[in-house]
Parts: C-alpha cells; structure tokens; sequence
C-alpha cells in the first residue's frame, strides 16, 4: 500500500480521487516503471482518465481499467454488439481454464461531450454479461427492478457492466 487517508463517513468514494491519486504517486518508490490503476466507478471521472493518459517522465502512462456508468446511451451500444462477437471469460481452476456465465464484448462508443485529438489514443469501453438466475416472471408486468443494470438479449436477462480502458493489448484472455 502506497497511501491511505481517512474520511469522514459521508464523503462520496469518488470525491477527490484524482487529488488522492496524484498523492499516492508521490510515494512510488524509483525504479517503477509501469503503473496500472483498477477502479470502480467511483474512479469514472474524465479529469482522472485524461490525467492517467499523461506520459510521465518515471512511468509513462498509467494503464486503467475503470468501471463506467452504465448509461442509456451506453446500453444502446451494447445492445448493437453482434452475438458473435461477445466472447466467454475463463476462470483457472486447479491449472485448467473453465468457461464461466460470463461473457464480454468491446463496444463502440463515445460518451457525449468527450473528444479526442489524432495525439491521443481513445479510450476502449468493454461490456460484461451474464445471465440473471431470476428471468422475466410470466404475467407480471411491470417486472420487479434489480439492484445491477439489466439489458435482454435474445429473450434473457443480463447483468451488465461496462469498463473503459486505455489498454491496447486485451484485458481478457478468451
């Protein structure tokens, strides 16, 4: 562990992450070459994102996988991925790979007000699926909300979360 601080028990999980960031990156010790940052959505913050892009004289770029909001807009995108291009995750189980429930798909989009220059790479947005064990019950109408975003495909429903990356290589191995 690099950095910690404590906060009042209020505070948003996402207040000030990037402050809390550029802090803890004050105490990576020389000699480190590569910083990877993994968060969840709290960490969904384009001022985080465009200071991660930023080549640093020690690290370079820092590589993230950060959780995104799972918008309208980005569901409609989700919802244009072909079924063959959603591939299967894979857990390793005692040496062996075994296909999990899950499944993910790189998705096109762009979510509104973000732009990029021809210097800067765009960011890659991922979606993961996995069908709920609770189906649509029959006959009732509206049906009961769950506590994850929902999408349908091919008459099931889905967990579905969406990841964005500024990994080149993938993420996932299928």
């Amino acid at each position: 562990m690099l950095y910690t601080e404590f906060r009042v028990g209020n505070v948003l999980a996402g207040f000030e992450i990037l402050r809390v960031l550029q802090e803890a990156l004050e105490f990576v010790p020389e000699g480190v070459k590569k910083i990877r940052l993994r968060s969840d959505t709290a960490g969904y913050q384009h001022e985080l994102l465009q200071f991660c892009v930023k080549p640093r004289p020690q690290f370079g770029v820092i590589e993230f996988a950060i959780g995104c909001d799972v918008t309208p807009e980005f569901k409609a995108a989700v919802a244009e991925v072909p079924e063959a291009d959603w591939n299967p995750f894979y857990r390793e189980v005692d040496g062996k790979l075994e296909k999990t429930a899950r499944e993910w798909a790189e998705v096109a989009y762009v979510p509104a007000g973000m732009g990029f220059s021809k210097k800067t790479t765009p960011y890659r947005y991922l979606a993961t699926r996995e069908a709920t064990d609770q189906q649509p019950l029959p006959g009732v109408d509206p049906q009961p909300t769950l506590p994850f975003p929902t999408m349908r495909f091919n008459g099931l429903r889905y967990k579905v979360f969406g990841i964005v990356t500024n990994f080149r290589q993938p993420l996932i191995h299928s």
